[in-house]
């Protein structure tokens, strides 16, 4: 996520103004007056400007285990808080590593943590069927009692039981209630930029989506988009880039409300974050 809009200067965040210069926004502080242009990429963990890009490539598991390529892009690295991986890549004069999360962005390092998997409830265990039943159980009133057979040799009614095989019956086996469904796994925004560019036309621009990505932090969840706020930030930032109203303008952003609807067509987005964009 880009970081909070400050003053380089005394820190202020609410005293100031933008105004429109040469196609970015100028904005002054009001309470020391100092100006800067707000398109000026920040390190979203220092603030700071001091800003290298060096290029990481986009991958995705195309089949089975297999990692593909899909595209390049030029990722933000910050000289202090990503010192290591910057000096590694312009000494080397070798790309990023397409795993690496970039602290510029403001995304915490780490591996993801699995989701809790429920524990398996075994059904009870019935009673054995050989079980012998107790000598003392009396038999309830309600329970006709055998005659004998008369003396012709009559064999009795069909149908008719005796105390002892009701009592031998077993009990009927309880039902076992079915789990509820798991709700989806909201995938990563990387991920879900992936299955968007895979099943969009040729309309789609890849360019307005790599921007997104890296606007919005690759490894964050997609969840991102519905925070406090998320939806007048991305149409902050998409009217800031894309605001001049032409052709590539208009192309860009309907590429980007064509992915927030392809999103919650599949659960992963609850509300229409693009909804300022339409």
């Amino acid at each position: 996520m880009a970081a909070a809009m400050v003053c380089p200067s005394c820190g202020e965040s609410e005293e100031l103004r933008g105004e429109q210069a040469a196609g970015d926004i100028e904005v002054t502080c009001l309470t020391c007056g100092t100006r800067w242009l707000r398109g000026g990429v920040r390190c979203a963990s220092r603030g700071g400007q001091d800003i290298v890009h060096r290029p990481q490539a986009m991958t995705r598991h195309s089949r089975g285990t297999q990692l593909s390529i899909i595209g390049w892009r030029e990722l933000p690295l910050c000289r202090i808080c990503d010192v290591d991986a910057l000096e590694t890549s312009i000494s080397q004069n070798v790309p990023v590593p397409s795993d690496y999360v970039a602290a510029c962005l403001g995304v915490a390092q780490g591996p993801v943590a699995a989701p809790a998997v429920s524990p398996r409830v075994s059904p009870p265990v019935s009673a054995p069927k050989s079980a012998p039943v107790p000598k003392s159980v009396p038999v309830p009133e309600s329970v006709p009692v055998e005659k004998s057979a008369p003396a012709g040799g009559e064999k009795p009614a069909e149908g008719a039981k005796t105390a002892s095989e009701r009592r031998a019956a077993p009990p009927p086996r309880p039902s076992r209630s079915k789990a509820a469904p798991s709700p989806p796994m909201v995938p990563t925004v990387r991920q879900a930029i992936a299955a968007f560019m895979g099943e969009a036309s040729g309309q789609a621009d890849a360019t307005a989506m790599l921007l997104l990505g890296t606007h919005l932090g690759s490894h964050n969840r997609l969840g991102v988009l519905e925070e406090d706020g998320a939806a007048d930030r991305l149409a902050d930032w998409c009217h800031g880039h894309w605001g001049d109203g032409g052709d590539r303008s208009q192309r860009a952003l309907g590429t980007i409300c064509r992915a927030v609807d392809f999103w919650g067509a599949r659960g992963w987005l609850a509300s229409d974050p693009a909804a300022r964009l339409r």
